[in-house]
């Protein structure tokens, strides 16, 4: 090791310590703007997602596709085109459909319980 001489073997470049505080606060500067556009496009996606959620589009659609629904199926029936097996066939609950229809038919009705006991037949 004595045979090794015992010089400075590293040298600075021209004007690096004047230069140095320089150089690290335009990289940090940077590195700043990178963070608040990066930021501000995070804040954009949620923004954007946050709305997309929040405004249910399908409810809005469904109102119109059912009302379109109910015209076309109204138009079926007034031209004739479906009859009633075929609407019964349609829906989910018939038996419901085909009660609430009885009810309305027959609402109207006024009995009079005493004339139809005289009519009934015994057997």
């Amino acid at each position: 090791m004595n045979k090794f001489p015992k010089e400075n073997i590293f040298k600075a470049p021209d004007n690096y310590f004047e230069n140095l505080p320089d150089t690290i606060l335009n990289r940090r500067k940077q590195q700043i703007k990178r963070y608040y556009i990066s930021g501000i496009a995070a804040t954009a996606v949620l923004l954007i997602g946050f709305l997309m959620l929040a405004i249910d589009f399908t409810t809005m659609e469904e109102v119109d596709l059912q009302a379109e629904i109910n015209e076309d199926i109204e138009y079926y029936i007034v031209t004739g085109i479906w009859d009633d097996e075929e609407i019964l066939l349609l829906a989910d609950h018939p038996n419901d459909i085909l009660d609430l229809i009885a009810e309305e038919e027959w609402s109207h009705q006024v009995w009079d319980e005493e004339e139809l006991y005289h009519n009934e037949i015994w057997y």
